[in-house]
This record gives structure tokens, C-alpha cells and sequence, in this order.
């Protein structure tokens, strides 16, 4: 069985210890041989926690530069919980009596008051957020397809709901040791319910900020236009860039507001602690208490893990699938310096694709030159004409695609105009339906 071990510890600590205790717990449960489905499914749960643990593990060992601090308390709550129902299976048995092959005691087994399968929920919330945390790194350094990034924003949005549904749990389990057994005339009651109230409505007040920071980032301001006037104006005196500098502004102080409110939760927690440890009638209610205490604690930091790869995915990430076919001129570049993830695929005769990051005025000049490039190519030689000065030359193509109209470019494409003089020749020295004949 792994050592216990605190926050104090590295990183690569954390997550080796995470990793041994979750092992450990597998080979325990499996030596007990039992084919019960909630076993198994612990079994498997298990197995995928290990497996993603030990990802993180060589991550961390090749990356030593990265930095995922916002694990710790995850990764050691993750260990500490296995290497506890571990020890909770244990003395469990060795109460029943019996060798392990023989134990039924299956739906005795509690973990701060849940069964098997409670628990097996709470070390898939440890892996969902693990496996997000890690993927976010992995998505910054490597390439991944749509559908990749679509199971992953999935990935992220259930397991907002399961942390959430887990604060509710925990704040109901809370909510019933706090104050028990106290007389209603007794002073600590009294206080037990105001930190309640007050910490109830921290809560409302931290969901508040949430969801207000959320719809600031869903607001789009056109980027081109803000592009062009704060080009031209600068970004104090446009309408978009004011607007622009206020949502940022507010963003800033919403984060302030945040971080203040969840210090006064986290005093207001341990308050609340330290009242209802004299209503708990046991040791073993008093360590359920801080192991709840703990928990709401993880669970609140790996929320906010899931938030913040799901503002990564939204705000830092752009997905592009370009098809075409025939004549098909594809650009998937970022001029932003947005993370590009996508693909160009065009069939046909001739297809031209741009990829990559580059600024605007490098998209514009190269889509310029494409164009000079294809007029270019597609003007016909026509033998035995002559030059005339007025013939257009390939530095007037700028003139002819302007007067080009859009029905014509539509129907036939590019093309080039022909002087009266020249039309007039071709006309002339073409033969005609007699020509040929005796």
C-alpha cells in the first residue's frame, strides 16, 4: 500500500502515488475473486483510472516543463480515497470471517455513505477530469480530427453535470451533519445555521459570477469590423473597441469578485467544521466529516479544470473542414493565432490549398496573387492576331475582374475581353460555311 502523501509533494509524486493506490485497490478487489456486476464494473472503472493516471504519469516524466498545478488536489484525493476503501474492504472482510473468495458482503461496504457503485462514480468523476486536464495538454502540442474534438467537448460538458450533481450530494450530506443533535437554545446551533444560510448564499452569489462571466464570453463582436476601425480610429475610440475594453474590464473584475467569494466560502467551510465536529457522536463521523469536507473541495477544483479546457475549447481552438470539388481554391490558415484543427479535401481538375498561420495582409496578398496566377492561365492563345495596344495585358487584370459581373463569372468562369479591332479580325478570318469549296 502506497504512503501517505501531502500537497507539499511534486507533481510526478502526486500522480505516481495516485496511480499506486488505484493499482493497489484493483488487485485487492480482484483477489476476491468476485463476479458480482458491480464488481466488475469497479473492476473496469479502476483499470481506466490507472490507465489515464499512468498517461499522466509519462507526460509529466517527458514534460517536466508543463504546468498542471490544478491537479494536486484532484490526484492526491484520488489516492487517498482508493488507498481508504481499500482499507474499509479490508476490515470489512476481516470481520465476516472466511477467506476472501467466500465474502458476500458487497452491499454492507460504505464509503462516507455511499455503496460500491456510489464509490465507483466518484473515482470516474477523478478520471474524467484527469483525462480532460491531459487532453487539453495534448491538444496544444499535437494535431486531433473533428470528431476527436467533438467527443471531447462531450467529454467536458458531462462531466460538468456529474461534478455538479456531486455538490449537490455532498452539500445534502452536509447539510444533515451540521447542527445534529444540538439543542435548538444552544449558542453553536444558532451560529451553525447562520454559516449555513451564509455559506448557501455564497454559493448563489459564486453561481451568479459563473454564469455572467459565461455569457460575456458567448458575446461576438465582428472581427473584421473591429479589425478595420480600430486600424483606422484605434481601439480606445471605435464603438467595438470601447465595447471590447469593457467586457474585458468586467471579466477582470468578475474574476476578482470570484476569487474573493471563494475565499469567504473556504472560511466560511472551515467554520462550519469546526461547529459540527462537537454534534458528530464518533471519530469515525468526524473523519466522514473532513473526508466531505475534502471532497466538496476536489469536486469544486475539478469543476473549474472542466471550465477552464471548456473557455480553451471555445475561445483558443477552430475547427475547419473544407470540401471541395472542380475548380476549388481552399484556405484553412489563423490570422488570430487561434489553434487550427481541421482538414482540406477537394476532388477534381485542378484544386489550390492554403494551411497554416499568417497574418491578415499575407491572406490578402496571397489570395491576390491566386487570382493574377489563374487569369493568367486561363487567357487562350489565339494564333495570327495582331498585337493591338488597347488588348488588355496581365496588368489590367485587376480592371477586367472588376467589370466582370457575377452572372458571367458564375456561368463561364474567369475570362479576358478582347478589343472591337481584334473581334473584328477574328471575325474576318474565320471561314466561313462556303470556304473550302470549289
Amino acid at each position: 500500500m502506497a504512503e501517505p502523501i501531502g500537497l507539499a509533494s511534486g507533481l510526478l509524486a502526486l500522480t505516481t502515488f495516485a496511480f499506486q493506490c488505484s493499482v493497489s485497490l484493483y488487485e485487492t478487489f480482484k483477489s476476491f475473486q468476485s463476479r458480482q456486476k458491480r464488481v466488475r464494473d469497479l473492476l473496469e472503472e479502476l483499470e481506466a483510472l490507472s490507465a489515464v493516471l499512468s498517461s499522466l504519469v509519462a507526460l509529466i516524466q517527458e514534460n517536466s516543463h508543463i504546468n498542471i498545478s490544478s491537479l494536486e488536489l484532484p490526484l492526491l484525493r484520488c489516492g487517498n480515497t482508493c488507498q481508504e476503501f481499500e482499507e474499509v474492504l479490508l476490515q470489512c472482510s476481516s470481520r465476516s470471517g472466511g477467506s476472501r473468495t467466500s465474502f458476500r458482503g458487497w452491499a454492507n461496504l460504505k464509503y462516507m455513505g455511499d455503496d460500491i457503485d456510489g464509490f465507483r462514480n466518484l473515482l470516474a468523476g477523478y478520471k474524467a477530469t484527469i483525462n480532460i486536464a491531459l487532453t487539453d495538454i495534448t491538444l496544444r502540442q499535437s494535431s486531433a480530427t473533428a470528431e476527436d474534438l467533438r467527443e471531447y467537448k462531450e467529454l467536458i460538458q458531462d462531466t460538468k453535470e456529474d461534478l455538479e450533481a456531486r455538490l449537490e450530494s455532498i452539500d445534502s450530506k452536509l447539510a444533515s451533519v451540521i447542527g445534529k443533535e444540538l439543542a435548538p437554545s444552544d449558542p453553536d446551533a444558532t451560529e451553525l445555521r447562520s454559516l449555513q444560510v451564509e455559506r448557501l448564499s455564497t454559493e448563489k452569489c459564486l453561481q451568479i459570477c459563473a454564469q455572467l462571466s459565461d455569457h460575456i464570453r458567448h458575446i461576438r463582436i465582428d472581427s473584421d469590423r473591429l479589425s478595420a476601425s480600430t486600424a483606422s480610429s484605434g481601439v480606445g475610440t471605435s464603438p467595438e473597441g470601447v465595447t471590447s475594453q469593457g467586457l474585458e474590464e468586467c471579466k477582470s473584475s468578475l474574476a476578482v469578485t470570484t476569487a474573493k467569494l471563494e475565499k469567504h466560502m473556504q472560511e466560511v467551510m472551515e467554520r462550519l467544521l469546526a461547529k459540527s465536529k462537537k454534534a458528530v457522536s464518533s471519530e469515525e463521523e468526524s473523519r466522514d466529516l473532513e473526508r466531505l469536507r475534502d471532497e466538496w473541495e476536489t469536486a469544486r477544483q475539478c469543476l473549474s479544470i472542466c471550465s477552464k479546457a471548456d473557455d480553451h475549447w471555445k475561445t483558443k481552438v477552430s475547427v475547419i473542414e473544407n470540401h471541395g470539388s472542380g475548380d476549388a481554391l481552399q484556405f484553412m490558415v489563423s490570422a488570430n493565432g487561434k489553434v487550427l484543427h481541421g482538414k482540406n479535401r477537394a476532388t477534381g481538375w485542378r484544386t489550390r490549398q492554403v494551411g497554416g498561420y499568417m497574418s491578415d495582409e499575407s491572406i490578402q496578398q496571397l489570395s491576390r496573387d491566386i487570382v493574377t496566377f489563374n487569369l493568367s492561365h486561363l487567357r487562350p492563345e489565339v494564333p495570327n492576331l495582331k498585337k493591338n495596344a488597347d488588348e488588355p495585358s496581365p496588368s489590367q487584370d485587376d480592371t477586367v475582374e472588376r467589370e466582370m459581373t457575377a452572372e458571367f463569372r458564375q456561368r463561364y468562369g474567369h475570362g479576358f475581353k478582347l478589343s472591337s479591332e481584334t473581334s473584328s479580325e477574328v471575325t474576318a478570318s474565320s471561314p466561313g460555311p462556303d470556304s473550302g469549296r470549289a
